[in-house]
């Protein structure tokens, strides 16, 4: 079948090619009727507009780049499935990528999108990444960029991040406030920004409280629950268990769950547990965790909503933009007097 044209819809309608282009892009000057006329022509001639064409005379793709580290993590499934949904109720596409926490596949994502002539990015990094040269190369060619989550803090581009740092002390004060003070930390790698945030809140908060801080109660690892099931092991045949232990998410806090029931400790009654991560997630969990809760849904639509303003020119690129957290107690760290 050849390609149908606007001309060819103009022609078995018995109007000009404007009129169709205009009633296509839903122009106020074409009345209702006659948008209906169109739009059924469109569908039974089977006509697909030419994107190439648009583009050219645009001067832009109407398509933006993703690049998360992860899609096994829900976290960052609901993150994109919001970015999607905004995205597309502005006409955009999105290209998604997954750099699998790797710098190089991380990099290479970049290079392919930017390749494709995407119209912006939005990044989280990966927790390999410490190379900022990608990033660096966006900037010369002024290709908006948004990091989300996860950001570089010494680049020039926007960031859509959570209060990490205010979140951790808020949330480790409170514990205390229950009188606890044998407090561990499950942390990520100090490379990320989440990692350094969130550290340096439960550091500051054990300060404040004038409770000493312990090398051997801050493990540094990764993000998943493998890594929170092996601090879990370390700590526990270390002899030395808290009574408490605050995760840098609720991946992590999986796998302390899978440690602490393997080793046949009950939760909270034994130790007690509570981290970073999003509510819906947290829910399934047994017994649900006491989280320190962030929006996925809201980073991710506030995310694409910066970078989509960046690329129309009605946003100002280099914007901090901070979402609120809320603790929310659970059952998995014991309220005392409750």
């Amino acid at each position: 079948m050849e390609n149908i044209r606007q001309s060819d819809i103009a022609k078995a309608l018995n109007v000009s090619r404007v009129t169709v282009s205009k009633a296509l892009r839903d122009h106020p000057d074409i009345s209702q009727e006659m948008k209906l006329k169109v739009r059924e022509a469109v569908e039974h001639l089977g006509y697909i507009p030419n994107q190439i064409a648009r583009q050219l005379n645009a001067k832009r793709t109407y398509t933006v780049g993703i690049v998360v580290p992860d899609l096994e993590n829900n976290f960052f499934s609901y993150m994109v499935d919001a970015m999607v949904d905004y995205a597309t109720t502005q006409k955009y596409h999105v290209l998604l990528t997954v750099s699998r926490e790797k710098q190089q596949i991380e990099k290479e994502n970049i290079e392919n999108l930017i390749g494709m002539r995407v119209d912006g990015l939005l990044v989280c990094l990966s927790q390999e990444t410490t190379e900022d040269g990608i990033f660096r190369m966006a900037e010369k060619r002024n290709i908006p960029l948004v990091f989300f989550d996860r950001a570089f803090d010494n680049l020039p581009f926007s960031r859509v991040i959570f209060d990490d740092k205010a979140g951790a002390e808020d949330a480790v004060n409170q514990v205390i406030q229950q009188g606890y003070t044998r407090i561990a930390h499950f942390a990520g790698y100090s490379g990320t920004s989440i990692g350094r945030r969130r550290s340096s809140g439960y550091q500051e908060a054990l300060r404040k409280n004038k409770i000493g801080l312990k090398p051997e109660w801050m493990p540094e690892g990764g993000f998943e629950w493998k890594d929170g099931y092996e601090a879990f092991r370390k700590l526990k045949s270390s002899g030395q268990l808290p009574e408490v232990i605050f995760t840098v998410n609720d991946r992590v806090a999986l796998g302390a769950y899978k440690a602490a029931k393997e080793a046949g400790l009950t939760i909270p009654g034994d130790v007690g547990i509570f981290g970073f991560g999003f509510h819906e997630i947290t829910d399934f969990l047994d017994p649900q965790l006491t989280v320190i809760n962030q929006d996925p849904r809201k980073i991710g639509q506030t995310a694409m909503n910066q970078l989509l303003g960046e690329i129309e020119g009605v946003s100002v690129s280099g914007s901090t933009l901070m979402i609120e957290e809320e603790f929310i107690w659970r059952k998995s760290v014991k309220q005392k007097g409750y």
